[in-house]
Parts: structure tokens; sequence; C-alpha cells
């Protein structure tokens, strides 16, 4: 820890990712090996680690507190649904860290070293369903004297939200948002071609029941369309990928099988 911290002051803009609070056994763990901090941020917070660029992965058993000071030093969250729960860790508090007075910045990831999915959909798929089960926690259904109804409908994951997290937003948790995560002139061209209509059995179908089967022409075709992609998609649902704007991938034309009477 003491040569991350020269490491970082020597280098100011070098990134640290690391993990923070992804398990009570964790934190327990971390604690006991620095009895002089109070929490798990502390940690880092003592070795002068957290600011911008610093990404802590998981954070599900953060404090309101620990949140508080992420978005005061413009430190950022990974959240990574699938490793989360695989694992068992808990389930991340997605509208705690998008409270509009302390936002912390967030970026999605795939952790395959505790998750089983590699793509960003299926990860988007996983944070959708941690967000709809802490929404229900926090409706006032189960126990009314925990409702906190803004904070449950921000735990919900709409498709232009799910989308921009993996985007722009994540570019931003990153401290890359000058180069990638939008269309904007003079970024570099890093982007898929996503086709709607391709993924698992059923995918062509269900495409065919937004716009009248055409092209979405509304906000909420539009929103309709990535939410099937988000949900159901998966790599199959990538046409193209284009890599500092040259084409890199192009998904061949698939050749209807032909069968010779026996």
């Amino acid at each position: 820890m003491e040569k991350c911290q020269q490491l970082k002051k020597e280098y100011p803009d070098t990134w640290v990712n690391t993990h923070i609070s992804e398990n009570p056994h964790e934190i327990r763990g971390v604690l006991d090996l620095h009895p002089d901090c109070d929490d798990y941020l502390a940690v880092y917070e003592k070795y002068d680690l957290v600011g911008p660029k610093f990404s802590g992965g998981h954070g599900v058993w953060l404090s309101d507190d620990e949140f508080k000071r992420i978005h005061d030093k413009d430190a950022s969250v990974t959240f990574c649904p699938h490793s989360n729960l695989f694992l068992g860790s808990g389930l991340f508090r997605l509208g705690k860290a998008k409270d509009p007075a302390q936002k912390v910045r967030l970026s999605f990831g795939t952790d395959m070293g505790g998750g089983n999915r590699f793509g960003m959909l299926q990860v988007l798929d996983g944070a959708y369903k941690v967000g709809m089960i802490n929404n229900t926690i926090l409706d006032g259904s189960i126990d009314p004297s925990r409702m906190a109804t803004a904070e449950s409908e921000r735990n919900k994951l709409s498709a232009y939200r799910a989308f921009y997290s993996i985007t722009l937003g994540g570019a931003e948790g990153l401290f890359i948002d000058d180069k990638v995560g939008s269309f904007e002139v003079g970024k570099e061209a890093d982007f898929v071609a996503l086709d709607w209509t391709q993924g698992p059995a059923g995918a062509d179908w269900h495409s065919q029941l937004i716009a009248d089967g055409g092209d979405p022409v509304t906000v909420d075709d539009a929103a309709n369309m990535l939410f099937g992609i988000m949900i159901v998609g998966d790599e199959r649902a990538v046409d193209q990928t284009w890599v500092m704007g040259e084409k890199a991938y192009q998904k061949a034309a698939e050749v209807e099988p032909t069968f010779a009477a026996v």
C-alpha cells in the first residue's frame, strides 16, 4: 500500500483500480489489518489513493458515509452484478449511488474472476434484476419503517440509463470521457452496432412487436427495443464492431441450410 501511495504521488494521473466492500468477510479482514481505520474506504484514504481516477470494484457494503466521501473526492465505483450474485456477496445499492445530492461516478463491469458472464449486455440484465430487488426491499411493502420512495425508484434501471451506464457513464467513471463514450466530434470512434432482431430464439419474433415490426420511430419505441436487447441480448446481437473509426468485425450473413432428398 505504501508503494502504491508512492507511485500515485510520483504519477498523479495513474489510475487506481481495486476492490472495496465486496462482502462482510473481506471487510472484517481488511479492518483487522488496519485497526486504525473505521471503514474500508478509510484504508485507501490513509494512503492518499482516493480521488479522481480511483475506482473501487463492487462496493456492495459501502456505508452512506463512504458513499458521501467517494462523491466528495470525485472517485468512482464499479458495479459488477453477476459477480455479486454468483458469489452471494450482496446487492449493490444503485439507488444510493445515484442519489442526486451526492451522486458518485459509476461504471459497470463483468468481473469475470468471480462472475459468469462476459458481455456488457448481460451485465445490464443482472444490474436490472439487482435494482428491482432493491426496489422491492425499499418500497415499504416488507418493512414500512424502511420506506425510501426516491431511492427505491432510483434502483430501477431504465433502458436509457442502462445504455448510458455502459457508454458515456462508464467513460466518465474512468475519466476517459474526453476520448470515448459518445459520438461527439473529436472522440475516438470505438463502438458496436447492435441488431435488435438477433439473439436467442424468439428475439426476431419479439422485435416484430415493436413499432409494428419496423424501425423505432418514437422515444418509447427505442426504449422498448433497447430494453429487449439488454434483458435477453448477447453477443449474437453484435452486428459490427468499430475501433478508432475502422470496422474490425462484421457479422457474417446467415445462410439458409439446404437439404438434399435421399
